[in-house]
């Protein structure tokens, strides 16, 4: 029931920005685009491969129109890489006469990856970029981690919040990327963000060259003119 609770209390709060948006946004102003997607899980190793699943895309739009897009599944197993239960993903937009916003969310619960190496309850992703009359900014407030342990070692109690980009070493098999963070964008006229919560990449033992990688919880979001 708490799983179901979030994701419904995203799903209406992206709702509200996109009606917002639209109503609102009314002064002349600058032809605007917004993009957005989010996807629960994607896995590409030497013994598994599954493509970016639980995947939603925020559909093209119009000028002065919001729209959103959503998928879930109750369960994903990757055997010798990932398991999780309550994926949901989710996107919405909205284009004004004088400004636009996009925002992307992903969740994810009772995540075991490489067979416990990296443990969490629960994660959110969260990625938001808006454009003004005052400029484009983006941010990932609201992602946040639930009893996230790596490699054995607590890295958050209950809920917390991890630093952007924070990297942990995982001998023998690679490292990991925590909250990591991607922004693009001038500031001024175009922002965007990429927001992966656990992004595990594999390497060679010997050579340190790349074999692999496995993301979960992502969700990307942009504004441009």
């Amino acid at each position: 029931m708490r799983y179901m609770t979030m994701q419904w209390t995203s799903r209406l709060a992206a709702l509200g920005l996109v009606c917002g948006l639209t109503a609102g946004l009314a002064a002349a102003g600058a032809a605007q685009s917004v993009s957005g997607q989010a996807y629960g899980a994607y896995v590409n190793t030497a013994l598994a491969s599954q493509p970016q699943s639980v995947v939603a895309v925020l559909p093209a739009i119009a000028a002065t129109d919001g729209d959103m897009a959503a998928a879930d599944a109750d369960a994903l197993n990757v055997p010798n890489a990932l398991s999780s239960d309550f994926l949901n993903s989710f996107t919405s937009g909205a284009i004004g006469t004088a400004g636009a916003s996009a925002q992307s969310i992903a969740s994810a619960a009772d995540i075991n990856i490489l067979s416990g190496l990296i443990t969490a309850k629960q994660l959110i992703a969260a990625a938001t970029s808006s454009r003004s009359a005052t400029g484009a900014a983006s941010n990932a407030n609201g992602s946040t981690f639930e009893d996230l342990v790596v490699a054995g070692a607590p890295v958050t109690v209950g809920d917390g919040a991890v630093a952007p980009n924070t990297q942990f070493a995982l001998p023998g098999v690679g490292y990991v990327v925590l909250n990591e963070q991607t922004v693009s964008g001038d500031g001024v006229t175009t922002t965007g963000i990429t927001v992966n919560m656990i992004h595990v990449v594999l390497q060679d033992a010997l050579t340190g060259a790349k074999t692999g990688e496995i993301v979960v919880g992502s969700a990307t979001s942009s504004v441009g003119s």
